[in-house]
């Protein structure tokens, strides 16, 4: 018997992550709704599952005005 001979072996697994909708949500930080948030949705051959959220806020994340380190 050759090696690898009658060795099945598993199919390959596709898994895929992808942004959900994005909605306007309340930034705490700056006090207005300028905040986009949404669920990261993993897919798969079993069907969807949603492993975590995502925010990003066009004020307080705007990479034109970084912000200053903080000093301890």
């Amino acid at each position: 018997m050759t090696p690898g001979h009658g060795v099945r072996r598993p199919r390959d697994l596709v898994l895929t992550v992808t942004p959900g909708t994005a909605t306007p949500e309340w930034c705490p930080a700056c006090k207005a709704f300028t905040r986009l948030a949404g669920d990261l949705l993993l897919l798969d051959p079993g069907g969807v599952t949603v492993v975590g959220r995502y925010a990003w806020c066009q004020i307080c994340d705007d990479p034109r005005m970084p912000k200053e380190a903080r000093r301890v």
